[in-house]
């Protein structure tokens, strides 16, 4: 099969590139090593970025069937809780939860509607990249050629990693488990900050129908030393939300925790070689302070799908001809991780932690910009602006 370009994984950096691509009449072959519905360990909280960009796929409908939670409580290390609520009419302030089950398949099969060929169950096999021939993408069934390879290819990148463009291994992990009975309102979310797994969070996402999305996560090298058994704490996570008459008092398990590693390494690796980009979680576009990635995701498929158009337009295909994507990448992101990576080390202290909970509790617009911040569904910059730092110290 030849087309223009060739997208390896078809999560949300992958499915919104080829729509993308294909809606401007693009060919373009959508590669997934699963089968769809397919699913994939995440908190499952969608933000307002990421619904912007699903309704400009037509899916803007399809998302407001999923819960749009308006409360948001923090559970803090001396075991005080803050509670932010969105403001009045704000009905996305804190996004909306959609199982990954469901947006990964919906996304894909936006692509196809606009033109895409989705190849699924197809394990990538090996690349050969030609400069002046193109690209060649073997997996055990099928064959396809292209002008350009997007590599979309999740955590572990084993494809970007088999190029050479990443290095590094992914450096957060986390395990989810959904349960049925939860007791709260389905407007409320929950994120602790517990003890035991510090640097690092728990959290409670209400799904639909008493179902919740219960998960905990942290350092990946915290996992592999032994410091912390990612499960045990996911159970005593559980149980402790099981006792004294709490939320999931009633709860039971629904499905088994299950982990997943995450990149969050941007700036680490390359994201673009001779006839090649990187996107989305491969490209390490995770926040290090929350973990989601999903708009981050989606915003490089659509940055992607721009510069792969330009290069196809202008048949500019080396590594220099496809800079621009890079810079943009950097320009967009690259000073936001900075600032989370620093508040990931400042404030996952339990004392600083408790600090900020009294700071907060006095100044209700800055709980709920702190709350957006550590959902990453706004600049961690924020928060390091010199008038927000004062309003934490004065």
């Amino acid at each position: 099969m030849h087309v223009d370009v060739v997208v390896v994984g078809a999560g949300p950096a992958g499915s919104v590139a080829a729509y993308r691509l294909a809606a401007s009449g693009a060919q373009v072959a959508l590669l997934e090593r699963a089968t769809f519905p397919r699913d994939k360990v995440c908190g499952d909280g969608i933000s307002a970025r990421a619904l912007e960009i699903l309704a400009r796929m037509g899916l803007a409908d399809w998302s407001q069937q999923f819960r749009a939670p308006t409360v948001l409580r923090l559970v803090f290390p001396n075991g005080q809780v803050l509670e932010g609520r969105a403001p009045k009419g704000d009905i996305t302030c804190y996004g909306r939860v959609i199982p990954r089950l469901e947006l990964d398949a919906a996304l894909a099969q936006a692509a196809v509607h606009a033109g895409a060929r989705l190849l699924e169950g197809t394990r990538v096999q090996a690349v050969e990249i030609a400069e002046r021939n193109g690209v060649v993408v073997r997996a055990r069934s099928t064959t396809v050629t292209a002008s350009l390879l997007l590599l979309a290819d999740g955590s572990h990148a084993p494809v970007t990693r088999s190029l050479g463009l990443v290095t590094s291994p992914p450096d957060l992990i986390a395990a989810r488990q959904y349960v049925r009975g939860d007791a709260a309102s389905p407007e409320e979310m929950e994120i602790h900050f517990n003890l035991d797994i510090l640097p690092g969070y728990s959290w409670i996402f209400p799904v639909a129908s008493g179902r919740a999305n219960v998960g905990t996560g942290t350092f990946a090298w915290r996992v592999q030393r032994h410091a912390v058994d990612l499960r045990k704490a996911m159970q005593r996570f559980l149980e402790s939300q099981t006792a004294n008459g709490r939320r999931l008092a009633r709860a039971v398990p629904e499905s088994d925790a299950r982990g997943h590693p995450i990149r969050s390494t941007f700036g680490k690796g390359r994201t673009h070689a001779s006839r090649v980009l990187v996107a989305g979680d491969a490209a390490g576009l995770v926040s290090p302070l929350s973990g989601e990635g999903v708009a981050a995701a989606m915003q490089s498929g659509e940055l992607a799908a721009r510069h792969i158009l330009t290069a196809l337009e202008n048949g500019a295909f080396p590594s220099p001809a496809l800079t621009a994507y890079s810079r943009e990448l950097r320009r967009r992101y690259a000073a936001d991780w900075r600032a989370a990576r620093f508040l990931q080390r400042a404030l996952f202290a339990p004392q600083l932690l408790n600090h900020v909970y009294t700071r907060l509790q006095r100044d209700a617009n800055l709980a709920l910009l702190f709350g957006r911040v550590i959902l990453g569904y706004q600049s961690p910059r924020l928060l390091l602006h010199p008038r927000v730092l004062l309003r934490f110290l004065l």
